[in-house]
């Protein structure tokens, strides 16, 4: 059978290179943060002797335990599991570093707007082309906004 899509070159790894770097990670973590194994338990839904068993066995974690991992350790916890696989761990919303920068992003947009406002109406039609130019800026600058009420929390 002779399907790409279904045959697709794939990067390989074996069930105990994951755990390895399931291993790895985990004790990484608890030893960069000062945690104990009870600690690392609470943030994983697991007891104490069930998260030093994924730090120091053969024992996968399952989907649950890895998704609380992500949630409080983010591209610590994942990158090294994910990379196994090509992957990397991306905030929701974020956008890519191969993305345009921000400017570019609100330059390529500037001309339709200009466009569509010089005669003082501005329509669905003449925006509508313009939709994920639109929803790229509406995210770089909620993330400014976001940025800059961090800032004032802090200060």
């Amino acid at each position: 059978m002779n399907a790409p899509y279904i045959h697709a070159r794939r990067r390989t790894f074996s069930a105990s290179n994951a755990v390895e770097a399931q291993n790895a990670t985990l004790t990484s973590i608890k030893t960069e943060d000062g945690a104990t194994w009870g600690d690392m338990g609470r943030v994983l839904g697991k007891s104490e002797d069930r998260a030093a068993a994924y730090a120091n066995t053969a024992s996968p974690i399952d989907m649950p335990t890895f998704l609380a991992g992500c949630r409080e350790w983010g591209g610590r916890f994942a990158d090294p599991l994910l990379g196994l696989v090509g992957g990397r761990w991306a905030d929701a919303g974020s956008v890519c570093t191969g993305d345009d920068p921000a400017s570019l992003t609100i330059a390529q947009l500037l001309p339709a707007i200009m466009a569509a406002e010089f005669d003082g109406v501005t329509t669905y039609e003449e925006l509508s082309p313009q939709e994920a130019l639109i929803r790229r800026v509406h995210t770089v600058t909620g993330r400014w906004l976001d940025m800059i009420a961090a800032g004032k929390a802090q200060a």
